[in-house]
């Protein structure tokens, strides 16, 4: 017995596994990954390199990466192993002064270092500790012995189990002899870092004045391009800071933020925490190179689109690194606020109040925006002040495809053909390239398909060069899967939609499973595809497409299992009525495998009929539950017998009618035709094709009144009524909580589920029978029917 299914509405099937799957992800789902809350095609990467990847943008982190983007300590065993000589190593620098586990920096100090016995074996052939030895470098030696031996006051945690006070004396004292070593020394190597660590010791102590003078009248004035000069002014900030001279603590910040590297991250913290105000800072700096970095810290803080410190920062100093950083983060901001509301509101429909909410501004003061960024681009390139100008090519080209306008899009692409670009840009400009191309077909066929088909190859190599991602909360590896994103929010944004456009079905599921985060695939494949299409899916994976392009699309078929597959494609003959068809795919599934518990459910006797669909009962005695196969065969023995035992046909359209009930979101086998269960189906909108029976039970309906109309017993047809009853009640659609005039809604839902039409018919034609006055003591709505209507 089939029934005629509707087409497949192209966008809504879709849309509704997108919208589920963000609301998943953001929602249920692990902590929210800062490095892929949104679609972005724009590589945060192709400007500011290491150096400034803390300030890439990100607006779910205070920064993008809390590590410093230079070692402090690989900066320091630099500068010592140039002050020893070409046979010390930096690595044996780095790892005598920071790296020594507690065993072995405790030998070192209680032997080597005092009492001046040979090395451990373990230190042998350290470069650094020979040098001091070898060398008899006695000062270098004494200070190297001096800075390890304040290690254990100067470097001490914090333990919330036992918290000790800071010994603040026996800091300052330790500073004061660190100041009496400098005074003392006349090397100025090690001088210099005799003042530095008076100043720390002093500054740990709380003698923020005495640590401040150190600085002023010793450290300053040093002849010197020592990093150990940027880390005493981060120390002078602070002591700025302690002595409540804000401003100028901002002020000092933001040099160190410019001057050294290895401190950025600290600076640029400390300066967001004073917060005093961009315009007293300004006031103090003394160049257009100052006042470039204090506008780029502000920018760097702003999480909405704000192109004055962009334009400012090109005003004051246009070949600051800053510049390109700058204006990427402008273009991932428009794709967080505009490119992916865009796109959730294209595909589902959303009103343009959906803009507004996540944004503050309107559809058109974002394209304001958009117009006056691509400006910018133009000048950056027009003017080549910026030495990596092309950033404007690539970042005007990918505005020009969000906006649409690809004839503009290739202008600035064209523009670079003779450029020489870094790989990260040329990467760029081939993503970019893929984008406006895709987006300029408005038919995709074999032809311009097999015009795609190279950049999709060049996308997939610099997939699998990535390292795969291991765990859904490694935000790490996340960061390092720019490629992996790029290819998945193509398929799922770009490319499956497209398909769903012109209605082909098959290639969005491709496009989806070829996408390599699989977001949205499996939520896709369990609810759009209907059986002719899985059968040619399953064809394809027993032989694969000799077409190029179509072979492409189709290689990640393998990593499907065939008993996913065959109870796929049963499971969408059982949506279909069609049970031969789906017994002889089940018939190919491993019995374990189709015997496995259903997720969110347990298997239940779908033939129950009851009054009510809560609390479930799933089966009666030593009945149990059946699978899809055995479902599918009963099924089918149903129809057999509607067929060629007349007199019975009313119990077994019943029973079949029953058998669709349980099957659909109310009943207590809803696996046998949908994979999950959620409470947010209730009531629902019909998305899926098979919704007529798993949320609205329409043909359930239809075949309770069909085997009413073909009996004469007065009970059975009550009793066929009243499951009529309870199907046309799923037909009402329960109103959006979120709709501003829910109380209205809602109140004129509950109406209808009061007012059913076959409540009359019950008063009125079975009022005397038992299931009639069953019904009215168990079923809430009947009765308040009868005593609202008496």
């Amino acid at each position: 017995m089939k029934v005629c299914r509707t087409p497949l509405i192209w966008c809504v099937s879709f849309i509704s596994c997108f919208c589920a799957g963000i609301a998943i992800i953001l929602a249920c789902g692990p902590e929210t990954d800062p490095y892929d809350y949104y679609v972005s095609f724009f590589h945060n990467n192709v400007q500011g390199q290491k150096e400034y990847k803390p300030f890439y943008f990100s607006s779910y982190q205070f920064v993008y990466d809390d590590k410093e983007p230079v070692s402090e300590a690989a900066v320091n065993a630099d500068e010592w192993a140039a002050y020893l000589g070409k046979d010390v190593a930096a690595a044996d620098v780095n790892r005598a002064m920071y790296q020594l586990s507690a065993g072995a920096d405790s030998v070192l100090e209680d032997g080597y270092l005092k009492t001046g016995e040979r090395l451990p074996d373990s230190l042998a052939n350290n470069s650094f500790l020979k040098a001091l030895q070898v060398r008899k470098n006695p000062i270098a030696l004494k200070y190297y012995r001096f800075a390890k031996g304040v290690e254990k006051i100067a470097n001490t945690g914090y333990d919330k189990w036992d918290p000790k006070p800071v010994d603040s004396a026996a800091l300052v004292n330790a500073g004061n002899a660190a100041f009496k070593y400098a005074i003392a020394e006349k090397d100025k190597f090690i001088q210099l870092r005799y003042y530095y660590q008076a100043q720390r010791l002093l500054h740990f102590g709380g003698a923020y004045k005495e640590a401040a003078n150190v600085y002023d009248k010793y450290i300053a004035p040093a002849a010197t391009q020592s990093h150990i000069k940027g880390w005493a002014l981060a120390l002078k900030a602070g002591e700025c800071r302690r002595l409540k001279d804000t401003v100028r603590a901002a002020y000092l910040f933001s040099k160190v933020f410019a001057q050294y590297p290895e401190r950025r991250l600290q600076a640029y913290q400390n300066y967001k925490y004073i917060n005093p105000g961009k315009a007293h800072v300004l006031a103090l700096a003394e160049t257009n190179a100052e006042r470039a970095v204090l506008y780029a810290m502000d920018g760097f803080g702003s999480s909405a689109v704000n192109l004055e410190p962009l334009k400012k920062v090109y005003e004051y100093e246009p070949t600051s690194p800053m510049v390109g950083l700058l204006l990427v983060r402008e273009v991932n901001k428009l794709e967080e606020q505009y490119l992916t509301p865009k796109l959730l509101n294209k595909n589902t429909r959303i009103t343009s109040f959906y803009y507004a909410a996540q944004t503050g501004k309107t559809e058109a003061g974002q394209m304001d925006q958009m117009n006056q960024l691509s400006s910018f681009c133009k000048l950056l390139v027009t003017e080549r002040k910026y030495a990596d100008y092309n950033i404007g090519n690539l970042a005007g080209a990918y505005i020009s495809w969000i906006k649409g306008d690809n004839a503009n899009g290739f202008v600035y692409l064209r523009a670079m053909n003779s450029e020489v670009l870094s790989p990260a840009m040329n990467d760029e400009k081939q993503i970019i390239q893929l984008l406006l191309s895709g987006q300029n077909i408005q038919n995709i066929n074999e032809v311009n398909e097999e015009q795609l088909l190279p950049a999709l190859q060049w996308l997939d190599t610099k997939v699998k060069g990535e390292i795969p991602r291991t765990k859904a909360t490694n935000f790490a590896f996340s960061d390092n899967q720019k490629f992996t994103h790029t290819a998945s929010n193509f398929y799922d944004q770009v490319l499956a939609p497209a398909y769903l456009k012109q209605g082909d079905t098959v290639k969005a599921a491709l496009a989806l499973l070829k996408s390599p985060m699989g977001y949205h695939q499996q939520q896709f494949w369990v609810t759009n595809l209907h059986s002719l299409q899985i059968a040619r899916i399953i064809r394809w994976r027993k032989t694969p497409p000799t077409t190029p392009y179509l072979n492409f699309l189709a290689d990640q078929l393998g990593v499907l299992k065939p008993n996913y597959l065959y109870e796929l494609l049963g499971t969408a003959c059982l949506r279909e009525h069609q049970y031969n068809r789906a017994i002889a795919a089940f018939k190919q599934v491993d019995a374990n495998y189709l015997n496995r518990e259903p997720p969110d459910y347990y298997k239940g006797d779908p033939f129950i009929d009851r009054i009510n669909d809560y609390p479930k009962v799933l089966h009666y005695g030593k009945a149990r539950g059946l699978n899809k196969l055995q479902f599918a065969q009963a099924m089918a023995d149903l129809e057999q017998k509607i067929k060629t035992d007349a007199p019975n046909a009313p119990s077994y359209y019943y029973r079949y009618a029953t058998g669709l009930y349980n099957a659909s979101h109310y009943g207590n086998a809803p696996y046998l035709i949908n994979w999950g269960w959620s409470a947010d189906d209730f009531g629902r909108k019909d998305i899926y094709s098979y919704d007529a029976d798993y949320i609205r039970t329409k043909n359930a309906e239809k075949y309770y009144l069909l085997a009413r109309s073909l009996s004469s017993n007065e009970e059975f047809k009550a009793k066929c009524t009243f499951m009529a009853a309870k199907c046309l009640q799923k037909q009402f659609v329960m109103p959006d909580y979120n709709d501003p005039n829910y109380s209205k809604a809602e109140a004129e839902y509950m109406l209808q589920l009061r007012s059913n039409d076959y409540f009359t018919e019950l008063k009125s034609k079975y009022k005397k029978t038992a299931i009639f006055k069953k019904a009215v003591g168990e079923c809430s709505y009947l009765k308040d029917f009868v005593f609202a209507n008496k």
